[in-house]
């Protein structure tokens, strides 16, 4: 394929007035938009929605990761690199990272008991 493409960007055509699409391309490096890297990267990450338990842990492949507790039971988008190095809760334009989910620490946040019934 890689061929093929190569061999097609080094062929003259004449559409573009004698040239090869690659030359037409580099005709005018100040229409050329550069990206950054970063976005890019992020442009690609993998995405799935998931349900944050009550103490801020969500799953993915058997897996257990810390959600900031602000997400706890709510539905939340996940993006993620394929090898799973970077995962990150999206809130709006912004990117959280998250990491996997540590059990020792994760007992001893002190959370909100919501109880139910009774007069209030």
């Amino acid at each position: 394929m890689f061929e093929y493409v190569n061999e097609y960007n080094m062929h003259v055509h004449s559409s573009l007035r004698g040239k090869t699409p690659q030359e037409r391309f580099f005709s005018e490096p100040d229409r050329i938009r550069r990206i950054a890297q970063e976005k890019i990267e992020r442009s690609f990450l993998l995405e799935i929605d998931r349900h944050v338990s009550s103490d801020g842990v969500i799953s993915i492949n058997n897996v257990l990761y810390e959600v900031p507790y602000q997400f706890a039971d709510k539905k939340v988008s996940v993006r993620y690199t394929p090898d799973m190095k970077e995962i990150y809760i999206v809130c709006g334009d912004d990117l959280i990272p998250i990491a996997k989910l540590n059990k020792h620490d994760n007992s001893k946040i002190k959370r909100k008991i919501h109880l139910t019934g009774g007069d209030e």
